[in-house]
């Protein structure tokens, strides 16, 4: 049986969201440019924040480490920081990136990392008005980070099909992978305590990467019939995805299987998810204009804890999943994906405005 949710409905089609790091808050950016915040409350949203914050779609939405304000990203190249207190605006760096920026990932030390559609990578640092590193290692979009805690370094996908790692401390790129490959990676996740960096790809494919060796994956595993858009690490041997069929599914890593089904947005894409504080909520959003939040407390109930509760299937097997260990040469390549903020035939407009310090005073 799948978990049950509370539908929030939303002002327009979401293109990204995110949890508070300590509290049962929800952030969505929407299409029009406008945020939506919601507090979680006796099993029902209430809306605490609706701004409009960019003039075009507002791609990326992260909490700062203490939660105090949400940043967020846009295809109009420029990047805000909102004040939850007051819900106003607070500083803001115009023309951020010379493409549209397609994600954020708020790192230690008040560092946030920002990745555009032309594959550029920029660190920016709250003390300093500019940025303090640009990495150009990629050819196509920044799909998506992930924060690799125990070396301190940036995991960036992209969809010229490779990852690259950047050392924080050092602020160069440390690894990148081998881009012989076409299937576009789309999401990733870091699992196994920082050992094992996962994958999703354009063909359905999750790739697994070991630490250290990333010239090419080390493991892959098929199953997922369409893209998987969407990766977020549920524990140390469990994540859960979101793909292209509208399904979010649970998957154990080493052993790779389909464990069942979380939820799904029937025939629309699951775009983005993320988790609550303590793992009890799962968000996703789709191209409807709903925000979805799944009760995920089955996976911590049971005998055992919360290690044997990941290993238990949340329903039957499911119906749409390819389980089997077939060849990679089975999967079937599927139409590019599209970058964010292209649905709906928007695209970005170049802008030019006066530079100001976006992240001063977020410390």
């Amino acid at each position: 049986m799948q978990n049950s949710s509370i539908d929030v409905e939303l002002l327009e089609q979401p293109m990204d969201c995110c949890f508070h790091p300590t509290e049962m808050l929800a952030a969505v950016g929407l299409i029009d440019g406008r945020v939506q915040a919601f507090r979680l409350t006796s099993g029902a949203a209430e809306e605490v924040v609706s701004k409009k914050a960019h003039k075009e779609s507002c791609r990326a939405v992260r909490f700062t480490a203490d939660g105090a304000r949400l940043l967020t990203a846009s295809t109009d190249r420029n990047m805000k920081a909102i004040d939850m207190a007051s819900g106003k605006v607070t500083r803001w760096q115009r023309d951020a990136h010379e493409a549209p920026i397609n994600c954020i990932h708020p790192l230690g030390s008040g560092v946030v990392a920002s990745g555009d559609d032309d594959g550029c990578v920029k660190l920016w640092d709250g003390r300093q008005s500019a940025a303090i590193a640009e990495i150009s290692e990629h050819t196509d979009f920044i799909s998506d980070f992930a924060y690799q805690e125990r070396d301190n370094c940036l995991v960036a996908t992209s969809a010229d099909a490779t990852i690259s790692v950047t050392d924080l401390r050092t602020r160069k790129v440390r690894a990148r992978s081998e881009d012989d490959a076409d299937d576009e990676l789309l999401a990733v996740t870091v699992v196994k305590r920082g050992s094992k960096v996962v994958t999703g790809s354009q063909m359905g494919v999750l790739n697994l990467y070991s630490w250290g060796y990333f010239n090419d994956c080390s493991d892959r595993f098929p199953g997922h019939p369409n893209s998987v858009d969407a990766l977020v690490a549920f524990d140390e041997d469990t994540v859960i995805t979101g793909s292209h069929d509208g399904m979010v599914r649970l998957i154990s890593i080493l052993p790779n299987r389909m464990l069942g089904v979380v939820g799904e947005h029937g025939d629309y894409p699951v775009e983005s998810l993320a988790l609550s504080p303590g793992r009890t909520r799962l968000a996703s959003t789709s191209h409807d204009a709903v925000l979805r939040l799944w009760d995920l407390s089955a996976l911590h109930e049971e005998d055992g804890g919360e290690e044997e509760a990941a290993e238990e299937p949340v329903e039957d097997a499911d119906p749409k999943a390819d389980n089997g260990s077939h060849s990679d040469s089975e999967q079937k390549p599927q139409p590019k994906k599209r970058r964010r903020g292209e649905k709906g035939g928007r695209i970005a407009k170049k802008q030019s405005h006066k530079d100001a310090s976006f992240f001063a005073d977020l410390l």
